[in-house]
């Protein structure tokens, strides 16, 4: 008889929940998860709809935070800490003073008769009222949908009536990218031109610059009429002699937590809707096995507060006890990737970090030997480097370990999954070109177009096995069809729309979007792959390569290539394009094969990226190649398109 593996291995719990599924994913909900009404069945419903530990009942919020803050050995432990280097200014909350805060706020939306079935959109920055709007939403029951900035009116309007909310939380004033961002003229004017309008609207009014001109960018934003204020609603509480809400409500395990929308990289975003007790069971059990020895990490992330990665890891590492800091301003610039993000980590000590891989990539180019950086920063608590968001080259791993001296740890996810459904698993060793091995109880396969299963090191569609892990969307909100199409084409199978590989030791390798892919001649050939050889050369700090359609029915891949600082101005006189294409084309040759050389380059000044850093190459191409394409309203860096298409006219 099985029982789960004490320390954490791999192997054992992975054979225990293939073999014995209900018995495992009881075991653990049971262990890890503080239940107000014991469920009745482990698992029900089908394949497609699975009803996990149905008839339970529990609370999200309790479960990441009160049983922390009433527990004597944590309630002063750091819970959560807030950077702004911008402001100059770090916030800490221990777990006891973010349960409070917390509660009271939780009094507050129930004072605005906030509940259990209604919706709250959450549209603010990466500040701590954030994190304590969606704490709040949980505790009593509501569903919160957060909403990164930058969203165009269209946009906005589209989410507030999907999402039908009885409250929307905002902020005046956000920072990223090292400058003041408006929240407030783009929500009015979507609230006057939605046909849904919200019961309230509460205002967090901040004042934390540290200038004058951002002051009076500042006092210039106009109020939304009637607007409710954060510190003043909380205030009332005081004032009227009402506590804090320290009860809480429990939940069904089906009861929608959040609704989340994807990132748009194809320019298709959905809104994936997680359960309560689904999400947390499997949170709670994958955070248990990333860590030895009941061993607190301080884990930090500068994703967007409107990310998947985001939730999971509020969720994720709060429920274990962890520290999570948080950072507002976006690591964007080359200040953020050389000192910001730098300073951070030592200041807070941090032992695991989440990281893009453009950020890698800028370091490998900037201080190749990583001498710059162990001159200037103390990493000796840094123990793990998360990588993830795209493809991960071998590379970028090989200068994690062997420069930074830092374990570099892949991993793949997605909205629609909730958790790493493959992960470089600890003590375990893995190949640098390795994405990891796969979660415990998602059961991948690589499938060619036809459906039929690949040997060791083919690449075609990685596919899931049906019933996915608890954490898997429960639907996509008001979109059942679409929800459906997630399972296709490929019966029985979620297809994710990525190409990976096997290779013996039952590793998996994620190498590009199914979309990434292009047809030239008889070859199939991934963007990533040739993207991979074109950063090789010393003058390129970023690139993007698309294919651009021909008579032939194939395409001609391009290059869009974004030069070291240094070398942009002086570009023309130091290497004529010609010669830079030919140099890089033998690098391609000798990667892959002369089949994916570039035909022509373009020498961008930047390269168009989503809030997460990735670079929406499907909508790139369509772009460049029908003049007649719409780019999404929720596409960022409007301008860049339209810069690198004048570009590329020019030499078409």
């Amino acid at each position: 008889m099985y029982k789960l593996s004490e320390p954490f291995n791999y192997e054992y719990d992975n054979n225990y929940a293939n073999k014995e599924p209900e018995a495992f994913w009881d075991e653990v909900a049971k262990k890890f998860v503080h239940w107000d009404k014991m469920y009745e069945k482990v698992y029900s419903g089908n394949e497609m709809y699975p009803d996990w530990f149905n008839g339970g009942k529990l609370n999200t919020c309790y479960n990441v935070l009160d049983i922390h803050a009433k527990n004597p050995l944590k309630r002063d432990q750091n819970a959560l800490i807030y950077e702004c280097p911008y402001l100059k200014k770090t916030i800490i909350l221990t777990y006891y003073q973010l349960y409070e805060k917390v509660c009271e706020f939780s009094r507050v939306l129930l004072n605005l008769n906030i509940c259990k079935d209604d919706n709250v959109l959450i549209y603010m920055p990466n500040t701590l009222e954030t994190l304590i709007a969606m704490l709040s939403c949980a505790r009593i029951g509501a569903t919160h949908c957060v909403l990164f900035d930058g969203y165009s009116v269209k946009s906005l309007i589209d989410r507030i009536e999907i999402i039908t909310p009885k409250i929307i939380l905002t902020s005046n004033y956000g920072i990223f990218n090292d400058g003041i961002i408006e929240f407030i003229p783009t929500l009015i004017e979507s609230m006057e031109l939605s046909n849904h309008k919200p019961q309230y609207v509460i205002t967090h009014f901040r004042n934390d610059v540290v200038n004058e001109s951002d002051l009076k960018l500042i006092e210039s934003i106009q109020r939304i009429p009637n607007t409710l204020d954060w510190y003043e609603e909380i205030n009332k509480i005081k004032e009227n002699k009402q506590t804090p809400y320290y009860e809480y409500v429990p939940v069904e395990s089906s009861h929608p937590l959040y609704i989340l929308y994807t990132s748009g990289t194809t320019g298709n975003s959905k809104a994936v809707v997680r359960g309560n007790g689904s999400n947390l069971v499997c949170l709670k059990y994958q955070n248990n096995g990333l860590v030895f020895n009941n061993e607190i990490i301080t884990g930090f992330s500068h994703s967007s507060v409107g990310w998947v990665s985001f939730h999971s890891l509020v969720y994720g590492l709060l429920s274990m006890g962890h520290t999570f800091v948080m950072f507002e301003g976006g690591i964007v610039k080359n200040k953020h990737i050389e000192v910001d993000f730098w300073n951070t980590i030592e200041k807070h000590k941090v032992t695991h970090s989440l990281s893009m891989a453009k950020t890698i990539r800028y370091l490998m180019k900037l201080d190749p030997e990583g001498m710059i950086l162990h001159s200037k920063y103390d990493l000796s608590k840094l123990k793990e480097i998360w990588v993830g968001g795209e493809v991960i080259e071998e590379s970028i791993s090989d200068y994690i370990e062997q420069k930074l001296k830092v374990k570099s740890t892949r991993g793949y996810g997605q909205t629609e999954i909730g958790i790493t459904y493959i992960f470089c698993f600890p003590n375990i060793k893995f190949p640098y070109y390795s994405t990891g091995l796969p979660s415990i109880f998602v059961k991948p396969s690589i499938l060619s177009e036809d459906g039929k299963e690949l040997t060791f090191n083919q690449v075609g569609e990685i596919v899931f096995k049906l019933p996915m892990p608890p954490s898997f969307a429960i639907t996509l909100y008001k979109n059942e069809e679409q929800y459906k199409k997630l399972f296709t084409k490929f019966p029985g199978y979620y297809n994710p729309g990525d190409l990976g590989f096997k290779d013996e030791n039952g590793y998996y390798t994620i190498v590009s979007r199914a979309d990434d892919q292009i047809k030239i001649g008889n070859s199939k050939v991934q963007l990533t792959t040739i993207e991979t050889s074109i950063l090789k050369h010393p003058l390129i700090l970023e690139c993007c390569s698309i294919g651009i359609y021909n008579p032939n029915s194939y395409n001609d891949p391009i290059g869009l290539l974004v030069l070291k600082k240094q070398q942009q101005q002086q570009q023309q006189q130091q290497q004529q394009q010609q010669q830079l294409l030919n140099e890089i084309n033998s690098i391609i040759s000798k990667d892959i094969e002369s089949v994916a050389q570039l035909r022509k380059i373009i020498i961008v000044p930047q390269l168009p990226k989503t809030k997460t850093g990735k670079i929406p190459r499907p909508i790139i191409s369509k772009f460049l190649n029908n003049p007649n394409f719409q780019l999404p309203d929720n596409v960022c860096d409007v301008d860049v398109f339209h810069e690198i298409n004048d570009l590329y006219m020019k030499i078409k």
